[in-house]
């Protein structure tokens, strides 16, 4: 099988859980950051054209499809990864694993009802979770220094990061040799979506995504 796949001129790793647990558990062992994100249908058709952007996300030690229709588009078969992408399983492996071995966490949104929502579905789906911290980026205001300087100033394991596409990126691309910390895990919209119940208006919108991703990676399948 192969473990790279290509869609919207976006390359992906398209592994097991387990495996990226593997891998994810090597960079808590080492003494740099490295970033994991996790590709949503809405990031690949907001920046579907912005080749920085491409650049940008693809800079990621691992970078992986969070939804099982980006893997229809680009023809894998392996039900095991479908599945495992429907369930979120390696979010759930790896938010475990931070639990069970005591890591610090460090939580980054772009309000505070959205960091307020994040922090309560990790502390009641992960009993005793440990946070160093957690702060309100938004890309409109100039506060980048002071959350670097403040996740600096704690004993951080893995900065996890629901900010939105462009802006989560471009973030951790501008940063990542400043920041001080093991892991970086870049989870946007994924996250909401693994974890809350979708609304019918949020159902509704869900599907006239798929729709339009499907039309953007025929019409580039046809034109290549």
């Amino acid at each position: 099988m192969e473990e790279k796949i290509n869609i919207l001129d976006l390359e992906l790793d398209c592994i097991t859980a387990k495996s990226a647990m593997i891998q994810a558990m090597q960079f808590f062992d080492s003494d740099s950051l490295d970033t994991i994100e996790i590709m949503s249908m809405s990031a690949l058709m907001e920046c579907r054209d912005d080749e920085r952007w491409k650049e940008k996300a693809g800079e990621s030690e691992m970078l992986i499809p969070g939804e099982s229709e980006i893997l229809r588009a680009a023809d894998v078969s392996d039900r095991t990864i479908f599945k495992e992408t429907d369930e979120g399983t390696f979010l759930k492996l790896f938010i475990k694993y931070i639990q069970k071995n005591h890591k610090k966490i460090y939580v980054l949104a772009e309000t505070e009802e959205e960091l307020a929502k994040t922090e309560d579905i990790l502390r009641r789906r992960n009993r005793g979770i440990r946070f160093s911290g957690r702060s309100v980026l938004d890309p409109q205001e100039a506060r980048e220094e002071n959350v670097i300087n403040d996740i600096n100033g704690t004993e951080t394991d893995c900065i996890l990061s629901v900010l939105h596409t462009p802006y989560q990126e471009e973030f951790i691309s501008r940063n990542k040799a400043l920041l001080n910390a093991r892991v970086w895990l870049g989870c946007g919209t994924v996250f909401r979506q693994q974890y809350d119940r979708r609304s019918l208006g949020d159902r509704a919108k869900h599907f006239l995504l798929k729709k339009m991703f499907w039309y953007r990676v025929e019409r580039q399948n046809r034109d290549e």
